[in-house]
């Protein structure tokens, strides 16, 4: 996002947060992500398997969970990180499909941790990792998989899918319903212009939403921000 974009932006709003932080180089989620391949954070510049600059989400949760990570149970993330160069939001031919989904059940030690991709190729079962087929483009495709999972309430839900607009919100309007009442649904990896199509999307619905903006140095917003939406 352009300065000028993000001036565009934040002029909708009539408050804000504004955080400064150094980097702590002993966040536990970012040090999973190294461990895994994960790219939501990093404690290390080199050595990924995925050739971008790692994402700082990971600053961000430590944020939100530190205090509670003993108390989530329920998780589902949407996005396995195909390594599939064919499909659209690939993570490369080098990627580690599940990385994430074992960043969660490391930081969570209580939970179970329900994945989906597009890519049936990549699905696998771990120790508290279920994973399931999934076109979120595609509202009786999600039917189908709440059918299956059969959880009612998450504690945490994340959309690190397709990354667009029209995937995004589909997925959000046939899942929201899953959300436990104090959980929290994020979508990550938004880019300058969907943030202006979400705040229309949000504007007239009655959820909690941020929109988290998040600087790496030396770098442009590019797609390092998220949407956090909770119930009212």
């Amino acid at each position: 996002m352009t300065p000028k974009h993000h001036l565009e932006f934040e002029s909708l709003f009539d408050h804000q947060i504004v955080s400064s932080y150094p980097k702590n180089t002993r966040c536990v989620i970012a040090g999973l992500c190294d461990v895994h391949g994960s790219d939501k954070g990093s404690l290390t510049q080199s050595g990924h398997a995925y050739p971008w600059a790692a994402h700082t989400y990971a600053d961000y949760y430590a944020r939100l969970f530190s205090h509670c990570r003993h108390a989530i149970h329920h998780v589902f993330e949407c996005g396995l990180g195909t390594n599939n160069t064919k499909i659209p939001s690939s993570m490369g031919a080098l990627g580690k499909p599940g990385a994430s989904l074992r960043v969660w059940r490391d930081y969570f030690p209580h939970a179970t941790i329900h994945g989906a991709d597009i890519d049936q190729d990549i699905l696998f079962q771990e120790e508290r990792i279920h994973t399931y087929h999934l076109d979120q483009l595609d509202p009786t495709s999600i039917a189908h998989l709440w059918q299956k999972i059969g959880v009612s309430a998450f504690d945490l839900m994340i959309d690190d899918g397709l990354h667009t607009y029209q995937a995004g919100s589909t997925l959000f309007m046939h899942s929201i319903d899953r959300l436990a009442e104090h959980g929290i649904y994020i979508i990550e990896d938004v880019s300058s212009t969907d943030l202006f199509r979400y705040q229309q999307f949000f504007a007239d619905q009655n959820y909690v939403v941020e929109y988290v903006c998040l600087y790496r140095p030396n770098m442009g917003l590019s797609d390092n921000s998220l949407i956090v939406i909770r119930k009212p």
